[in-house]
């Protein structure tokens, strides 16, 4: 027992407990069969084959494939026979490497296949597969696997589990998708691998030793270490175990390996990284117009704003209702004039009535439909989007309806998809165009999302796609698909536990997550308690990848405004700041699209080696930047911080701090705890009412001395997809503490609009000086800058 209360802590070993462990772990070594399992017969190696790419090993029941797709990455599959019938991949899209030096060495014991930076170590004996790092560490073990014949609905397949031994080790688990039991370090947890209403299964899990594994499995599947020395992977519908190895250390790098495999995710406009305007929901033409004109007229910054449901006549039917919308046409042309952009909800169901529903039925779409008189009505059907056809017919739709009029982005609504009144997903037990649905039971929203990305991407490249999606899938970042965290409760508890929620999901290599701030159900702004929470939630929310506000209110307003004066000055303080940021979040963004970076970023992924930050699921950092600590209690005015081993500056002040360090940093309800890692460059923008009401000029260029740093700002037209042609510029920025100068690199690229001349604002930021949300008045250097290298000292 002591055993595993020290791996929960992740504290090091005292002696006392030393004399209890060491026994233990002679007894493990000396007997490792006291920690196998009894209960199945061994599975040994009878014949080993060496391929270009790997290795094949014939079992006494089965087959075991490794394949080294690169130095850090191998997938194992391992199949009950020699054949394995032929199913689509929905997710991974790469399908050939690039040749990797690798060299194979066999014993009487084992086989090992050896890369530059990994191992596997394939016992004879039991046919076991142990990962180890360069040096000889143990990263992984797929200990034994079992694949148990079982009818899933209809079909014969198999039930497929993966052991793996984890005594003697204290490490951590990360990922799994978005879940809501407020839990960030998955080690001594089960998660269901599975989709519904605010919960989101992504079958990808990441480990502080510095490994990652995505479980190739798109059937309901299950992660369990409640036992916390045994893992166990497990999927209900499965030809064949497969799984991929990707090893980093670093945590960039294993997410940059997955989306190697499942795809990049694509730049959305610069008008996405701004705020965006939500409630449920707006009824008329003139509601909506209304609100756009109110935040122009209150010069508050807003980019987007958002039609929710029940703008139609009938569901599924993609037509106005002209009594409350009179002419769509001119509401879209309104708000774009206004430089505003539209995002609209769309739903997967679709409710009888309407000629769109009979030719769908007729045409064989529809996977399921509703059988009784609910929320939504009887035969209310679910399109298949797993038929491409259907998917086309979907997004021509949406294309003729929406698109053509100028809607630019789309909110795809109970995409698990719901199921209201029962566990069980619709597709568990129903067929599909590829067959039995219980076998891409957790893929739907990879699917619906496709078909609408590559329909608007076959349209127009002028536009970028943008995809607000309530699940998701791995893979779906390429289809330029965001999502959030569903319909959540207006409350402390909700609101504490979206933070480690938001932060698995990103470690799960989806790098665009939000959520409904102020909650979706419900709030009432006139209320000084709820106000506090809203408050509290637009701060997180500012950090976020996506700002976005959203819920049902008491009193149907959920403007920025509709909180009182003293709560609006605050948000639109907040509002400001982001604008300000949008210089270095669109080059996080840039980042994230071209190295498979990840902007909100849970304190492990840049401190892996402090034990203490794999603990911490309340604060973040917001790229290599800003560490944020969200106030998820209400009346307090300070919260504990815990600074890793850095030099940090408050960003409201200026002054500076040594860690690693836990302290109370203070929370008044104006201010979030924020903080700057040394040796960061953070360029921050002119204030601004939408994202391109002026060019970032000038851009104040914020240097956190006391470390080396880097930064490269990113720019391009703002929209459309020339920046995959290379049309786009980048300025690096390099600052050396020990000689105490700025080096601003040169301008490599260009694009139609540039800024040739431009003007940067450089603040050495310190007591007092180069703080707040506000440009410094009195920046220590000007310097004129036009595509030349430039050196800039104190």
């Amino acid at each position: 027992m002591i055993v595993y209360a020290l791996a929960a802590r992740r504290v090091k070993p005292t002696l006392w407990s030393r004399h209890l462990i060491l026994p233990l772990l002679f007894l493990i070594l000396c007997f490792p069969s006291v920690a196998a399992a009894q209960w199945n017969p061994l599975n040994p190696v009878v014949s080993v084959q060496k391929e270009p790419d790997g290795a094949r090993f014939t079992l006494q029941k089965g087959d075991l494939r490794l394949q080294v797709c690169s130095d850090s990455i191998i997938r194992v599959r391992y199949s009950p026979g020699k054949s394995v019938p032929v199913h689509p991949d929905l997710v991974v899209i790469k399908s050939s490497w690039p040749a990797t030096k690798w060299e194979m060495q066999s014993s009487g014991e084992s086989v090992v296949l050896n890369t530059a930076q990994i191992k596997a170590v394939i016992s004879r004996k039991d046919s076991s597969v142990t990962f180890q790092d360069g040096a000889g560490k143990t990263l992984f073990q797929q200990t034994e696997v079992t694949m148990t014949p079982v009818v899933v609905n209809r079909e014969q397949t198999y039930h497929a589990e993966l052991f793996s031994k984890l005594w003697g080790s204290h490490e951590s688990f990360y990922g799994l998708g978005q879940h809501q039991a407020g839990v960030w370090n998955y080690r001594g947890e089960a998660v269901d691998i599975s989709q519904d209403n605010t919960n989101i299964g992504i079958p990808f899990f990441l480990s502080s030793n510095g490994y990652g594994i995505f479980w190739n499995n798109a059937s309901r599947s299950r992660f369990n270490n409640r036992f916390l020395s045994a893992l166990y992977l497990s999927s209900e519908v499965a030809d064949e175990m497969d799984y991929y190895f990707l090893y980093g250390p670093e945590f960039d790098r294993i997410i940059a390996g997955y989306r190697e495999l499942t795809g990049p995710a694509p730049l959305y406009g610069k008008w996405a990284y701004g705020f965006w305007q939500c409630k449920n929901k707006y009824n008329t033409q003139e509601e909506l117009l209304g609100v756009a004109h109110k935040y122009r007229e209150f010069r508050i910054p807003a980019d987007n704003i958002v039609q929710d449901w029940f703008w139609w006549y009938t569901m599924g039917e993609p037509v106005f209702d002209k009594s409350r919308y009179p002419d769509p046409p001119g509401m879209v042309d309104d708000l774009h004039k206004n430089n505003f952009h539209l995002m609209i909800s769309v739903w997967p169901y679709f409710r009888p009535g309407s000629k769109t529903y009979d030719d769908m039925d007729q045409r064989g779409f529809f996977i399921d439909r509703t059988k009784v008189q609910s929320f939504h009505p009887p035969r209310m059907a679910l399109y298949d989007a797993f038929n491409p056809d259907a998917r086309k017919y979907y997004w021509n739709l949406m294309d003729q309806a929406l698109f053509k009029i100028g809607v630019d982005a789309w909110w795809l609504d109970t995409t698990e998809p719901e199921t209201e009144d029962r566990e069980t997903n619709i597709l568990v037990t129903n067929k599909t165009y590829l067959g039995n649905g219980a076998r891409y039971a957790n893929a739907f929203p990879l699917m619906t999302t496709q078909g609408v990305y590559q329909g608007q991407r076959g349209e127009s490249d002028k536009k970028r796609v943008f995809i607000l999606s309530r699940s998701a899938f791995a893979g779906t970042q390429r289809n330029a698909a965001a999502a959030w965290s569903g319909d959540i409760n207006s409350d402390w508890i909700f609101f504490k536990k979206q933070v480690p929620a938001g932060l698995n999901y990103s470690i799960s290599g989806l790098p665009y997550w939000t959520t409904d701030i102020g909650g979706f159900v419900s709030g009432n702004p006139d209320d000084p308690e709820y106000r506090e929470l809203f408050i509290r939630w637009f701060q997180f929310g500012t950090f976020n990848p996506i700002l976005r506000v959203h819920g049902t209110r008491s009193t149907n307003q959920n403007e920025l405004w509709s909180y009182g004066p003293e709560a609006q000055k605050i948000l639109t303080s907040y509002d400001t700041l982001r604008y300000r940021l949008l210089p270095y979040i669109y080059s996080l963004a840039w980042m994230t699209t071209s190295q498979g970076y990840t902007p909100m970023r849970g304190l492990i992924m840049d401190f892996r080696t402090d034990e203490h930050s794999a603990t911490i699921g309340d604060q973040f950092m917001f790229g290599p930047a800003l560490l944020v600590s969200p106030v998820t209690d209400p009346i307090v005015s300070s919260r504990q911080v815990y600074l890793p081993k850095a030099k940090w500056y408050d960003f409201w002040t200026g002054s500076s701090v040594d860690g690693p360090l836990m302290m109370d940093a203070a929370a008044p309800i104006d201010k979030l705890p924020l903080f700057v890692r040394a040796g960061s460059i953070v360029p921050m923008g002119p204030e601004k009412e939408w994202s391109t009401e002026k060019p970032e000029d000038p851009i104040e260029l914020r240097i956190y001395r006391g470390a080396e740093g880097n930064f490269t700002l990113y720019e391009d037209e703002n929209d459309g997809y020339n920046y995959e042609k290379g049309v786009y510029a980048t300025i690096p920025f390099h600052w050396d503490d020990a000689k105490q100068t700025l080096t601003i690199g040169e301008r490599k690229g260009a694009f139609p609009g540039m800024l040739t001349e431009r003007r940067f604002h450089i603040v050495f930021v310190g007591k007092g000086h180069g703080a707040g949300v506000t440009a410094e008045s009195k920046p220590d250097k000007v310097v004129s800058y036009s595509g030349k290298q430039l050196v800039v000292t104190p």
